[in-house]
């Protein structure tokens, strides 16, 4: 068989073929409808809707024969793409030289007789034909041939219109920019995948935000999109990338024989994600932590898969950077992920919501006296299946959602609440986030708080990270000063973490220092520590305002301290963090604990 002449067009050609060779079962019933209308056209009993691929000319569409392939050479169609505006008559195959030693001519389906009006695919190209065959002679007269080619461009709109359809479902399907599958295609994979034997990496970029902050959105975005080209350079052709937004990605995996095969391509990841990528000049490291979970070893459902995947995540990520975690590891449920926590948030938040949170205090106590004048607010919360997460692990999911603020308001109601019950006398000390105080108002929150309980300002302090300063200085020292105005102190929270300096001890009107728990567990471990601890207590002291340190937990660290001159303490070592109920008795006996603790310091450093 001697090769026919291929079109000009013939590689862009082809992409319009396989766009139209993969529409779905709609678009078949759709071109049945054509082929029914064009055999009754004609008055024939064969028609069909065929494609001319790179190797074979097979049909979308058929009536009246048995549907099948033909190779490219030996099909008529072939012929009829070469002139794409014309429709190519035979009014007999048999008296034809290019066809009358064609199978489909000597042999069954004895065919006679075709005509083949060109097809158009979305990009213009001749992709195939809508054809009409009978197996005797017959002519077409030009009416005909004209109405059978007008019934072509009808074909050809059709087609060009369910690719545009479908072009913009799969834009709605992917994302912009990573180019991978998003969260709604995802969900479409899902609601449509067998559940058994799947897998799923839930991905979430380590220390992404210091990218961001360092090389602005334009370079997130440029990390984001390697990270996607390695995920995909990195899974199977039959696994799915998804970016469900931000710096979270997703990996569906395929015919998992074994939850050992996730945890390999786990690994791959990982190492993949390790070389070098290189944005405006500087090494940036990307690194993930990665949570992973498989049917039917983990899960017996889609819906309980992506819970337990996430829960997987939610514990690499407290676990340390660049960590993979299984399911395996909490399989009787003492886990939950960020998906979970999100929807109980949303429920919590939500007007008339109850917000699962509860307050613990931490007595703080005076070194000198051991006496305590103030407790500190600690938020905890317990979930319905007994978990308690920690507030490292909840607040950072809290400040993604928006929720902050809202927090912040229930923590100093509910502080004020009990204050208001007169007993025990404490003084109660909240933190509050970098949203709340470094925007103009919440000085006017607070003051309204108070007044609705109808306690005094002096009753209340607010504990702040040097991060509330970052957004907007001039509304944080606004608040200082309305709050000084109410009768509310202002601490500074976590000096000596990584973020303080003294231009912000200067600037800023604070009733007292917290020294950050980080010095406070070095003090006593060598002289460079101590020396730090008592800079840092000579600082407070020249400003004028007292020391407190964080996080004291040994009795060689409370000598230390008292030492150093710092002004005041908590920790374990003090006390743990108690019920409001339980704060009276805890801290009765806090000043005997700090005497027989410097005591017994004392003596094990005597001679």
């Amino acid at each position: 068989m001697t090769p026919l002449p291929r079109p000009a067009d013939e590689a862009e050609r082809l992409i319009d073929v396989t766009d139209i060779a993969s529409f779905d079962r709609a678009t078949e019933e759709l071109l049945n409808a054509f082929v029914r209308v064009a055999s009754d056209l004609v008055g024939v009993p064969i028609s069909g809707v065929s494609l001319v691929g790179e190797e074979e000319q097979f049909f979308k569409a058929i009536k009246g024969l048995q549907a099948g392939s033909t190779p490219r050479d030996n099909a008529f169609c072939t012929h009829a793409i070469m002139n794409p505006d014309e429709v190519m008559v035979v009014p007999d195959l048999a008296a034809d030289p290019r066809f009358q030693n064609n199978d489909l001519v000597t042999r069954d389906p004895s065919l006679r007789f075709y005509a083949g009006a060109p097809l158009r695919g979305s990009r213009g190209h001749a992709v195939g034909t809508l054809c009409v065959m009978d197996r005797v002679p017959r002519e077409l007269t030009p009416t005909m041939v004209e109405r059978l080619q007008d019934l072509a461009r009808g074909v050809s709109a059709a087609l060009s219109l369910r690719q545009a359809i479908r072009e913009v479902h799969r834009a709605a399907r992917t994302d912009t920019l990573t180019g991978v599958c998003n969260r709604k295609g995802l969900e479409e994979i899902l609601a449509e995948a067998d559940p058994q034997r799947l897998g799923l990496l839930m991905i979430d970029l380590d220390g992404f935000k210091p990218i961001n902050d360092t090389y602005g959105h334009a370079g997130g975005d440029r990390a984001l999109a390697e990270v996607a080209r390695r995920l995909r350079e990195t899974v199977r052709a039959r696994d799915t990338v998804a970016r469900l937004g931000g710096d979270e990605f997703v990996v569906l995996l395929r015919e998992v024989e074994r939850p050992e095969a996730g945890l390999g391509l786990a690994n791959r990841i990982h190492s993949a994600l390790a070389d070098t990528f290189i944005l405006n000049g500087s090494a940036v490291p990307l690194r993930a932590s990665i949570g992973f979970a498989a049917t039917p070893w983990h899960a017996s459902d889609i819906s309980t898969l992506m819970e337990r995947a996430d829960a997987a995540l939610y514990t690499a990520k407290r676990a340390g950077r660049g960590v993979t975690r299984s399911a395996d590891a909490f399989q009787g449920g003492e886990a939950v992920g960020r998906t979970a926590l999100q929807a109980w948030l949303r429920e919590a938040f939500a007007p008339g919501g109850t917000v699962p949170f509860h307050l613990v205090f931490q007595p703080i106590a005076d070194l000198r006296t051991g006496k305590v004048r103030s407790v500190e607010a600690l938020l905890r919360w317990r979930t319905d299946s007994g978990l308690s997460l920690r507030p490292a692990d909840v607040l950072p999911v809290i400040e993604g959602m928006g929720y902050s603020g809202a927090l912040d308001r229930w923590v100093v109601g509910e502080a004020c609440r009990l204050i208001a019950l007169g007993h025990p006398p404490y003084t109660i000390s909240v933190n509050a986030s970098a949203t709340s105080f470094g925007v103009p108002g919440f000085d006017a929150q607070v003051e309204a708080i108070l007044r609705a309980h109808g306690i005094a300002g002096d009753r209340l302090i607010i504990e702040m990270t040097e991060g509330s300063l970052a957004g907007d200085p001039d509304a944080a020292l606004a608040n200082m000063h309305e709050l000084a105005r109410i009768g509310v102190r202002v601490v500074l929270d976590d000096f000596g973490g990584g973020h303080g300096t003294l231009a912000r001890l200067r600037g800023y009107p604070f009733d007292a220092i917290k020294i950050d728990r980080s010095l406070v567990a070095d003090c006593a471990r060598d002289a460079q520590g101590t020396a730090l601890m008592e800079a840092v207590a000579d600082m407070a002291h020249a400003l004028s305002v007292p020391a407190v340190a964080e996080g004291v937990e040994s009795a060689e660290q409370l000598a230390l301290l008292s030492r150093c001159g710092v002004d005041r303490a908590q920790g374990f070592l003090v006390s743990r963090p108690v019920a409001w109920e339980r704060l009276e008795e805890a801290a009765e006996g806090v000043p005997a604990r700090i005497r027989a603790a410097l005591a017994e310091q004392r003596a094990s450093t005597s001679p």
